[in-house]
């Protein structure tokens, strides 16, 4: 994704990552992504010890079974909804399996492009103001002008260039290196 920015908006860098994601990066890619999940027992923190309990069952035969964690994108709050999927998603086959935990971390992706996106945004916003002084519009929507090359488009606006955030990292392993989501 550094190599292919800057981004014109969240969408152009969402539909780039969508598709290195799906259609470029080898299966080994999503398996190592997977794995750096951390186990969904020590997710799930307030839940009462023997639903943590059985989360850990259940996250141990899926381990076992599909070789790396459960990924989920089931709020930690609802963690019997998530010891009910776990124990559905348990039955499934791998291909099953690769094909729903692909799309559950390509949205926690999403997540941290728009986050990154926004703090990008709000850095660039508080660097146009510092510079000239003037009071911004604190919003991301901008004028778009087209520049004389019809493959361009100028914003007149707040832009933000995507910097160094690896897909196959978590927003932590990303924080490790500097970038921020």
């Amino acid at each position: 994704m550094q190599e292919a920015s800057p981004f014109s908006s969240l969408d152009h860098a969402t539909a780039f990552a969508r598709d290195l994601w799906f259609n470029k990066s080898p299966i080994r890619s999503w398996l190592d992504a997977f794995s750096a999940h951390r186990h969904i027992g020590e997710a799930i923190s307030r839940a009462p010890n023997e639903l943590i309990s059985e989360l850990n069952q259940f996250g141990a035969k899926y381990r076992k079974k599909f070789g790396f964690e459960f990924l989920t994108t089931t709020n930690r709050g609802h963690s019997y909804k998530i010891l009910e999927e776990v124990k559905a998603r348990c039955d499934n086959n791998l291909i099953v399996e690769l094909d729903i935990a692909s799309r559950e971390k390509f949205i926690l992706i999403e997540r941290g492009l728009t986050k990154l996106w926004e703090r990008l945004s709000q850095e660039k916003i508080q660097e146009d103001t510092d510079e000239t002084g003037e009071v911004v519009q604190d919003s991301m929507e901008a004028e778009v002008g087209h520049s004389n090359s019809s493959d361009e488009v100028v914003s007149t606006g707040p832009t933000a260039a995507m910097i160094n955030y690896d897909l196959n990292k978590t927003p932590e392993e990303n924080e490790s290196i500097g970038v921020h989501v």
